[in-house]
């Protein structure tokens, strides 16, 4: 019976010295696919990263060899994006499934600099596609967050320091495709316009649906509807400029229709909803919870639109 347990003590011996020896990526020893995997934790969709997350110390310990990156991603990560000679580090963050497709969050820091990357693999492994996602410290005053919901659309989010006491918002949704490719498929941005023109970020999407169009109320009030992925939504963007600029809002999103001539829209993470009558040429908005953080104090997601005419293509 001794003899039994020193045999199993010995074994486990050995595997521990050999799973010892791969470490957290050293490359001199051999890893497979799944020894990749396993440096990365899996998180439930939707995921978000913010920028408190990508600050957030990690010892050296648990960092990834160059190598690995290399051998399992691709050898120009981060081509482009430091300083020359910069000396670099790159930390396992989280591994996402997809329907089609596997991604996977690697942190690299470099000097005070931390960025994010989402790569995109295949289910058997193959490297296929990366993003930028994320960004914090540095010289600029830009900092980059990320989201993926649960129908893989990424959403990249930058804040923009204009001064002490004000910043600007930039928000650009990304499809990703079975092949690793990406399309953008709107931009919301509350960034200051230059005076006197309307910039709508759905502008070019399809407007095949007979309720699509841009509904005016005035020079600087839009109520844009585009055509959904699917038959029974729309994507919006509204926008509204009151009181010489004391009262103005920006929101959008993808809302769904509810009957011939109604849809509404709910943010998944708060308590913002519009809802939109339809009538003629005409669209009323109604808010129908809290949009605080997409407007003034003051102002309200409301009122009567009516549809441009849309111009001929020459």
């Amino acid at each position: 019976m001794n003899r039994f347990l020193i045999i199993l003590l010995t074994i486990g011996l050995l595997s521990a010295c050999k799973s010892k020896e791969k470490g957290n990526g050293n490359a001199d020893a051999p890893l497979t696919f799944e020894d990749f995997q396993a440096f990365f934790k899996e998180a439930p969709l939707p995921y978000k990263l913010t920028p408190e997350t990508l600050q957030a110390n990690i010892p050296d310990s648990l960092s990834l060899d160059k190598k690995v990156i290399q051998q399992f991603l691709t050898d120009t990560l981060t081509k482009g994006d430091f300083p020359k000679a910069t000396p670099l580090k790159y930390y396992p963050l989280q591994q996402l499934q997809g329907a089609d497709m596997r991604y996977f969050l690697v942190k690299v820091k470099g000097g005070n600099t931390a960025n994010a990357y989402l790569c995109f693999t295949d289910k058997k492994g193959k490297y296929l596609n990366q993003m930028l996602v994320g960004k914090v410290g540095g010289t600029g005053a830009e900092t980059v967050s990320f989201s993926l919901d649960r129908k893989y659309v990424v959403k990249i989010s930058t804040e923009k320091k204009l001064n002490a006491s004000r910043t600007a918002l930039k928000e650009d949704f990304y499809t990703t495709n079975a092949d690793g490719s990406t399309a953008l498929i709107m931009t919301n941005s509350n960034e200051p316009a230059i005076s006197g023109q309307l910039f709508n970020p759905i502008d070019t999407l399809p407007r095949k649906h007979k309720l699509s169009g841009d509904y005016m109320a005035g020079d600087m009030n839009l109520v844009a509807i585009r055509d959904g992925v699917e038959p029974k939504t729309f994507q919006f963007f509204i926008t509204f400029y009151k009181a010489n600029g004391s009262c103005r809002g920006e929101l959008s999103g993808i809302g769904h229709y509810t009957s011939a001539n109604r849809g509404e829209y709910k943010d998944k993470e708060s308590s913002c909803g519009i809802a939109f009558q339809f009538s003629g040429s005409r669209v009323s908005i109604q808010e129908i919870g809290g949009c605080g953080a997409f407007r003034s104090v003051k102002c309200f997601f409301e009122g009567a639109f009516v549809k441009k005419k849309a111009e001929k293509k020459k």
